[in-house]
């Protein structure tokens, strides 16, 4: 595991379904997922050990408490809300390509990067967020702060969902990670255009409703369902609200 397995260390608590401990197998996948990302563009050799330390302080704070699914879940899903806030300015217009996926998908518009200047000023999470590395207020000098504070999040929001799999909290087949993800971007979208006064992506016909059901996705998470996907499209079976698709 080089390096991060050095900080990581080993623990014996949480054992997933393949013999290692919880721990062992998250930092694996922990580990590959910063040999995937461009993280080291951003971040120093410092930087990057105290990350390494904290996720491993994190997991092993997890899988140390009484019930380690649950405060899994919880964690996980405060990380995705705080991903989402980043994500929805990162997705680039067309044509220029989304790797992401979520470009197109019910109330994701791409349309909110230009933007990252006057929500750095307006929206009070995001600001607080981006003052703690740069008092600037140019795009030029604000998008290299997103994308290093976006890749962090994503590192920890990796990091937990491999922990979260590894303890269990998962439906084979069809996980709900991404239409997690998804509905907290819907969340962070619809604020942000509300910040602007921008009208918001949905028909106005079913505006209301749509922002109402994304932010209840989070709701049933919270709640503990076994399927947050199924229970949510069941919630919403009646209401005319667009739901997406990631070919699951």
């Amino acid at each position: 595991m080089g390096w991060i397995g050095k900080i990581f260390g080993k623990d014996d608590s949480g054992r997933g379904g393949g013999g290692e401990s919880v721990l062992d197998a998250t930092v694996k996948r922990s580990a590959r997922v910063y040999e995937e990302i461009p993280l080291r563009d951003f971040i120093d050799e410092a930087r990057r050990s105290q990350l390494a330390r904290e996720l491993f302080l994190e997991v092993n704070a997890i899988c140390n408490t009484i019930d380690p699914v649950v405060a899994c879940r919880d964690r996980f899903a405060a990380t995705v809300l705080q991903l989402a806030m980043f994500q929805v300015l990162m997705i680039p217009p067309p044509p220029e390509d989304d790797l992401s996926g979520l470009r197109g998908q019910p109330g994701i518009s791409g349309q909110l990067k230009e933007h990252l200047a006057s929500l750095s000023l307006k929206n009070d999470d995001l600001r607080s967020a981006i003052r703690e590395h740069t008092d600037a207020q140019d795009f030029d000098s604000l998008w290299p702060v997103l994308r290093r504070l976006y890749w962090e999040t994503w590192w920890l929001m990796q990091t937990l969902n491999a922990a979260r799999i590894e303890l269990g909290d998962f439906v084979e087949g069809n996980d709900w990670d991404l239409p997690f993800l998804h509905a907290a971007c819907v969340k962070a979208e619809n604020t942000y255009r509300f910040d602007l006064d921008l009208p918001p992506v949905f028909d106005a016909a079913i505006a209301r409703d749509a922002s109402t059901a994304y932010s209840v996705f989070t709701d049933i998470v919270l709640a503990g369902a076994a399927d947050p996907v199924r229970e949510w499209r069941e919630y919403h079976r009646d209401f005319d609200v667009p739901l997406p698709d990631f070919g699951r």
